[in-house]
């Protein structure tokens, strides 16, 4: 019979099992750590670095657009810098005594909060410890302005000490502020990564570039940092966008066309320069009346050039007389009929600005009479034979899109028998500039052609692609092989229009170096019928009159004021814009007999070094330098130069005549004299008028 262990006995069995079962487990886990260790290291290892690290996008830079010269900058993208601070990170002690430092710097930079305010948001971020990373300051900030901050306590020392932190962010900016706003474009306000409209816009996929991905590793702190041997697509750099448009011209006509459309208090404006030949916009404008609360002002939010079709008026009289001329062959001095203020047309009235009398053809393109295109479609067409007429309007391209490189162009609208508010008064009407729908540009179009002789040149405002200086891809304007009328009409077109500025409706900017043609036009605004003293106003024409180069198209819409019509608001612009660009443009001045190189050598004697004359020739391309050394002197041979040796003599002075003073001083100092001289050139007289002391006369 076996005897009852005692307890002390038991609590030792039990203190026993309890070691080993301890024993067991501790060395089942030392020998799973040893085994994590070393046999499945490796194992452990990648499923920590999978963790800590992820593929990202790497985001393409986007390229840049420029000026006509290729080195102006339009657009370009540029680093900015959304400030914030890490909470969690500094330690008491130094949170203690550094945050009224920081939060008084920040105040004083960002202006948007006290100090007060910026130490109680870091604060409850803090007592909250939730919230890691806080941002501050109301704006981002440039380059300049970060490394300002990072002197700043919580900054300098660093993200993992501090917490004070930087996000970049590329933003796109325009280095000429708004210029041009609406035809470069700006990218959506959301992501910042596509173009919203413009040139931003419609070259996006030249612009944008391709992201690229790649593995970025998860540092302390929640800072991600790009691993360099990672497998990875590489970002493909987006394309730069060289545009036709001279900064020099863009900013003569936003200047001439905001001047004028403040001065009037007018509902928009909008100016473009094309030039004739290859279709390239040099300049184009667009400002829009805008108001708040406080004041009235002008931006660039709507792109009536492209997109603000509405009735020409009678600028839209250019193409009634093009096809006048193109079927009857009409002379300019041929009667044109009688203008007695008014006409009644099927119970509707037809009204003029004045009686005018019996005119010409030429003077009523000139004095802009709507009776008088009223009698001359009406004897030369017929009323009932819309078709004829719209034929001529459709072959100069009037009633389709010149194809503008900016998505969105208004498509025209030029009616016909088959339009659904086609009626018996279409015709007259249309003939002086209503019941059709056109853009400035496409208008513009159309003046350039007549211009150029007849030729249409489609508008074009991008010309290069470029990756770095290679050129890529190179557009165009397409250019019709077929002109739309005859070079006589041309001519007698370009003639009536030089006619409206010397003598007609605009002779008020008859005026200046730069002699200008175009033709004007006032419009009445229509809802539910016209309404009173509302107008649109245009002057479209080119210049210089007599040798088109640019052609340019002014609209100013709703003017209010005095005087309303075209030749008071819309063609000053036009005369102030032809006048800067004259003046800028010195290829526009008229040619003068300048002198030849070698005359201008003929032209005087001169003396001097050999060795300078022979760099002088090289430069200037002359043929004949000189080919002895020493000083020379030349004189007119013929049409050529001859160099004749200097002779040198210790005993008397050489001869001086025709040296510069730098070279006639050199001589003479090395000869021991000292010398005084008068007036200004080239030596013209010598003597010795002390013992060693040379006088020369300059003249």
């Amino acid at each position: 019979m076996f005897s009852r262990p005692s307890i002390r006995e038991e609590i030792q069995f039990r203190a026993k099992v309890t070691f080993g079962l301890v024993f067991l487990i501790g060395s089942l886990v030392a020998a799973q750590i040893f085994v994590v260790q070393t046999v499945q290291k490796k194992k452990w290892m990648n499923k920590v670095e999978k963790m800590q690290r992820k593929p990202m996008k790497i985001k393409a830079t986007r390229g840049n657009i420029y000026a006509t010269d290729g080195r102006s900058l339009l657009a370009t993208s540029v680093p900015r810098y959304r400030v914030g601070i890490d909470v969690t990170r500094a330690k008491p002690k130094y949170l203690n005594e550094k945050l009224d430092s920081l939060t008084h710097l920040l105040a004083n930079f960002f202006q948007d909060r006290s100090a007060e305010e910026y130490k109680e948001l870091i604060m409850n971020a803090r007592n909250g410890g939730k919230l890691q990373f806080v941002a501050l300051g109301n704006h981002l900030i440039d380059f300049q302005e970060k490394e300002q901050i990072k002197k700043f306590p919580f900054f300098r020392d660093g993200p993992m000490k501090g917490g004070g932190k930087f996000e970049q962010l590329n933003r796109r900016v325009m280095p000429f502020d708004d210029m041009a706003l609406r035809s470069i474009g700006k990218l959506d306000r959301d992501t910042q990564t596509k173009g919203d409209f413009g040139i931003e816009f419609s070259f996006n996929n030249y612009l944008a570039g391709r992201d690229g991905i790649g593995f970025f590793q998860r540092l302390a702190g929640g800072v991600w940092k790009p691993l360099a041997d990672s497998p990875e697509v590489r970002p493909e750099a987006g394309l730069d966008v060289i545009t036709t448009v001279d900064v020099n011209f863009q900013d003569i006509v936003e200047s001439a066309l905001r001047n004028q459309v403040v001065s009037s208090n007018a509902k928009y404006g909008s100016a473009i320069v094309m030039e004739i030949a290859t279709g390239e916009i040099k300049a184009i404008t667009n400002l829009s009346r805008r108001s708040d609360s406080t004041r009235t002002f002008y931006l660039e939010d709507f792109n009536y050039a492209v997109r603000g079709g509405t009735d020409p008026g009678s600028t839209f009289k250019l193409a009634t007389m093009v096809a006048l001329l193109e079927k009857s062959k009409l002379n300019l001095d041929d009667n044109a009929g009688f203008c007695g203020g008014s006409i009644m047309h099927n119970k509707t009235e037809m009204t003029c600005s004045e009686s005018h009398g019996n005119q010409t053809v030429r003077q009523v393109f000139e004095h802009s009479c709507n009776i008088g295109i009223y009698n001359l479609v009406k004897n030369n067409f017929g009323f009932s034979n819309a078709d004829s007429f719209v034929a001529y309007l459709n072959r100069f391209k009037l009633d389709q899109p010149v194809g503008f490189q900016l998505k969105g162009e208004t498509e025209p609208i030029i009616k016909n028998r088959k339009s659904s508010t086609f009626s018996n008064t279409t015709i007259p009407w249309m003939s002086i500039g209503y019941e059709t729908r056109l853009t400035p540009l496409q208008m513009l179009t159309f003046y350039n052609a007549i211009a150029n002789n007849g030729y249409w040149v489609q508008p074009f405002i991008v010309k290069e692609i470029r990756e770095a200086d290679k050129v890529t891809e190179r557009f165009e304007a397409n250019k019709d092989p077929n002109p739309i009328c005859s070079e006589r009409t041309a001519k007698l077109a370009q003639e009536m229009m030089r006619g409206v500025v010397e003598h007609g409706t605009a002779q008020n900017i008859n005026t200046g170096f730069c002699k200008v043609a175009g033709k004007t036009g006032t419009s009445r605004k229509r809802e539910n019928g016209y309404v009173k003293n509302q107008y649109y106003t245009a002057f479209i024409g080119y210049f210089p009159a007599n040798n088109p180069k640019y052609s340019c198209a002014v609209i100013i819409d709703e003017p209010q004021g005095i005087n309303l019509f075209a030749r008071d608001v819309a063609a000053p612009v036009f005369r102030t814009i032809a006048d800067k660009i004259f003046a800028y443009d010195v290829a526009l001045h008229p040619a003068k007999n300048r002198p030849s190189n070698i005359q201008k050598i003929e032209s005087q004697e001169q003396t001097g070094y050999a060795e300078d004359f022979r760099t002088v020739s090289e430069e200037l391309g002359l043929q004949n330098a000189p080919n002895t050394a020493g000083w020379v002197k030349a004189t007119k041979k013929g049409s050529s130069v001859a160099w004749r040796k200097i002779e040198d003599t210790d005993k008397d002075l050489p001869n001086l005549a025709g040296m510069t003073l730098r070279d006639a001083i050199y001589i003479l100092e090395n000869k021991g004299f000292r010398v005084k001289y008068s007036g200004l050139g080239k030596v013209t007289d010598f003597s010795i008028v002390q013992p060693k002391v040379v006088a020369l006369v300059l003249k």
